[in-house]
């Protein structure tokens, strides 16, 4: 798995200088250009007239293109179904990704639509309504109903953030948690989800979004409804219901009682895709899961990046839900 982790280590080193330089040659694009985070790739607003019209993503060097043609397709299939998804904006030739890198060392650009709203993450945990959560559970039920039976080669693929290798990415990097008051909390962790492995066959699989978090949920100027879903760079063919389970874990971080913040989003969610029983039986442990792997990885990102907050930007309330998930005793 270290490999991947250190995918962190071959992000672009284009700056908005040079991004600017790239989409007005082959998009004839001219705007104001500014980076925007991202844990793998670099990405870069671009406003026309004061008003950000569009993204530049420039993947990471480990990337390829068929791997972007995935996103592409599944894209599609969400636009399609009303989910509020980003779209392709091709080149002046009528490409879809371009490559932009020198000396041997591909990097891969496409310009993409800007969605409206602001992160989920900016509205603070308690003023979150019902309403909203309920919202991004539907959206995400939507996203998972739109993507069944899509299937691509691209998707089946080794990744840290699959549900199924979760358990190994945990252990790999679990001595990188060198906290006293940490340590044994994941440790136990570790012992409650190992039934998991045993758990994956009785699940429905298929290609998931994989990666819905408050970052990459845009919510409406009213508050109260998801206006975009962003980032497809994480998507897998994997365990469906952890669609749910990553989007109710982040929704939970900081949470007076994340048992509700779950129980509201799985209620949209089953709006659009009602879970079966073996599903509903290991969300929360998937929830835990999900948990269990960002902080692990925090830990090992932060050795090989130390100044990139944007790596560990969900590390601390990541662990007090945790604490208050290990409370609950194993059904």
């Amino acid at each position: 798995m270290n490999e991947l982790v250190g995918a962190v280590l071959t992000r672009p080193t284009i700056d908005a200088t040079a991004a600017g330089a790239v989409l007005e040659r082959s998009w004839g694009v001219a705007g104001a250009v500014r980076p925007l985070p991202s844990e793998r790739d670099r990405n870069f607003a671009v406003a026309i007239d004061g008003a950000d019209r569009y993204v530049l993503k420039v993947a990471n060097a480990t990337e390829d293109a068929a791997f972007l043609d995935l996103q592409h397709r599944a894209l599609d299939r969400l636009a399609a179904a009303g989910v509020p998804c980003q779209r392709v904006v091709p080149t002046g030739a009528g490409l879809e990704v371009i490559d932009i890198g020198g000396s041997g060392r591909p990097s891969l650009a496409r310009l993409l639509t800007w969605l409206p709203g602001r992160p989920l993450a900016s509205i603070p945990p308690a003023a979150r309504p019902p309403g909203l959560l309920r919202d991004l559970g539907r959206v995400m039920g939507r996203t998972a109903a739109a993507l069944e039976g899509f299937d691509h080669p691209s998707a089946h693929r080794a990744f840290q953030w699959s549900a199924e290798e979760g358990l190994q990415v945990i252990d790999a990097h679990a001595p990188a948690v060198t906290d006293p008051g940490r340590g044994p909390l994941l440790a136990e962790w570790r012992r409650r989800l190992a039934p998991l492995a045993d758990r994956f066959g009785d699940l429905r699989h298929g290609v998931i979004h994989n990666d819905a978090n408050d970052h990459n949920v845009l919510v409406a100027e009213d508050g109260r409804s998801v206006s975009g879903l962003l980032d497809l760079g994480d998507a897998v063919w994997s365990v469906l219901v952890n669609e749910l389970a990553v989007a109710a874990a982040y929704a939970a971080l900081g949470a007076a009682d994340p048992f509700a913040v779950v129980a509201t989003v799985r209620a949209g969610f089953e709006e659009a895709l009602p879970l079966t029983d073996a599903e509903s039986s290991v969300l929360l442990d998937l929830v835990a899961l999900r948990l269990a792997t960002s902080v692990s990885l925090s830990a090992h990102q932060s050795r090989l990046e130390p100044d990139d907050p944007y790596l560990t930007v969900s590390e601390a309330p990541a662990w007090a839900l945790l604490a208050k998930l290990a409370a609950v005793p194993p059904r």
